[in-house]
């Protein structure tokens, strides 16, 4: 395990991402060699195949990308990884064909194209087998041991079970009372006291102890801290553990102290003048492509009902400034006549028939592009929030108005790592993402945030 933009990056993930890119490229070059072996490779030289093996990986692995196959924390059933690999397939088939197509000298002889396929099937169909009995029987897995007993300590036990396929494996709980039970939700139990420490970390070869104890007087182990500490075992405060096992900062049981004294929440401004850069060179390249795009789009919303094309709200911004955004109108003109500003629901009766497909991929959102290009937005940021709903959020939520500490965006760590936000719990959970992103902030972050709003786009996930 190890940590790529303070989270924490599961080696056997890229293990299996280069392994398959190895197996489909020795499939390619299998065929060929069975197929020269027989005199019928046709004119494709070993060189050749070399590169068309390089090519069929980018697109079936860009197909396993989307449909999850390396993320590791969700646990596929073997018919579910079979029609995986069949789809993942099927999109080399039609990739190749689309590469053949404009570069004609590109294809390759029928008996070499089917043989590749029926390879890459059967190998990446068999490797996946052994590598998910591998996961579940032989893996080695970093033992977890938590103290405390509490509601931070059942939030912890609860993120390291579900992540249980990265690596992590939960031994238990340690308080000041080995009397203490802590069974609701299934999360584990307490295995001993304070007391105990070191004995129970060398038993069970303990690699972490996460430290959930939010009640430090008077039962705060220090010596057995140091003990174990100083014997090898890393221990580990929560917030700091939950933040890169969940990609999120939580905020209930948090002291003010974690922000004002982690580094991470204030950025120089060489990097913040670099964001804007890049923000307007890419919105202006995305305006001069997409152009076409957005005069069709224009075309439907006005065919489709009646009203403006374009469709404006007042967002707040960095440190609170109030803007207009723009959006491709996907709602009935009189969709917020009665009862003012209000959620999207799920199938919301107020969106037309082009506004479903403009919100499923993401089109209704382009002329924020403009929004950019004026400095309200950058591409990557905590999407901006209604004044109405912020004056109501922000009393409600701790730390709500540090979203306002940075400038919103045009996608953000939240909208990848979290569904549409429509209620005040969501919009708490959605905080914590957010406030992620503001602590851990970089050219690498979004960088990956923007690949991943890619799959998301294509996909058509979270929309509402």
């Amino acid at each position: 395990m190890i940590t790529l933009e303070n989270r924490f990056f599961p080696i056997r993930s890229a293990v299996c991402f280069f392994v398959e890119g190895g197996i489909i490229l020795l499939s390619v070059l299998a065929s060929f060699l069975v197929l020269n072996t027989s005199g019928d490779a046709g004119a494709v030289t070993f060189e050749d195949a070399l590169v068309r093996g390089v090519v069929v990986a980018f697109f079936c692995q860009s197909c396993m990308y989307l449909l999850d196959l390396y993320d590791l924390k969700f646990s596929k059933s073997l018919g579910e990884i079979f029609f995986s690999l069949i789809f993942a397939v099927g999109f080399v088939c039609i990739g190749i064909g689309m590469v053949s197509y404009v570069f004609p000298g590109f294809g390759v002889e029928g008996r070499m194209y089917y043989l590749t396929i029926l390879f890459v099937a059967i190998f990446l169909f068999v490797w996946r087998m052994v590598f998910d009995y591998y996961l579940s029987r032989f893996a080695p897995n970093q033992n977890i041991l938590i103290a405390g007993t509490g509601d931070v300590a059942r939030l912890v036990a609860r993120e390291v079970k579900e992540r249980g396929r990265l690596g992590f494996r939960l031994v238990g709980f340690v308080s000041a009372s080995s009397k203490k039970d802590i069974q609701d939700g299934g999360t584990g139990d307490v295995i001993g006291d304070y007391s105990r420490l070191r004995e129970l970390v060398e038993k069970h070869k303990v690699r972490k102890l996460v430290v959930a104890i939010t009640e430090r007087r008077g039962e705060y182990p220090i010596k057995e801290m140091l003990d174990i500490r100083v014997s090898g075992c890393k221990v580990l405060e929560w917030p700091g553990f939950f933040e890169k096992l969940a990609g999120r900062i939580p905020i209930d049981n948090l002291a003010p102290s974690f922000f004002i004294f982690n580094e991470g929440f204030r950025k120089p401004d060489i990097v913040l003048f670099a964001r804007r850069v890049i923000s307007t060179i890419v919105a202006i390249l995305m305006l001069l492509v997409l152009f076409p795009i957005l005069l069709i789009v224009a075309c439907l919303v006005k065919l489709d009902s009646h009203g403006p094309v374009f469709y404006t709200q007042t967002r707040v911004g960095q440190k609170g400034r109030l803007f207009r955004i723009y959006k491709f109108r996907s709602m009935r003109e009189d969709a917020e006549t009665n009862g003012g500003a209000k959620w999207a629901a799920q199938d919301d009766p107020r969106i037309t028939r082009v506004g479903k497909i403009l919100r499923l991929t993401r089109l209704d959102e382009l002329p924020q592009l403009l929004n950019v290009l004026r400095g309200d937005l950058d591409l990557v940021g905590p999407r901006p929030e209604r004044p109405e709903f912020v004056e109501k959020l922000q009393t409600m939520i701790p730390y709500y108005t540090l979203r306002h500490t940075v400038k919103p965006g045009l996608t953000g760590w939240a909208q990848v790592m979290f569904t549409y936000c429509g209620t005040i719990e969501e919009s708490k959970e959605k905080l914590q993402y957010d406030l992620f992103y503001i602590k851990n902030m970089s050219i690498k972050l979004d960088l990956l945030i923007l690949f991943k709003t890619l799959k998301i786009v294509i996909l058509g996930r979270g929309a509402r």
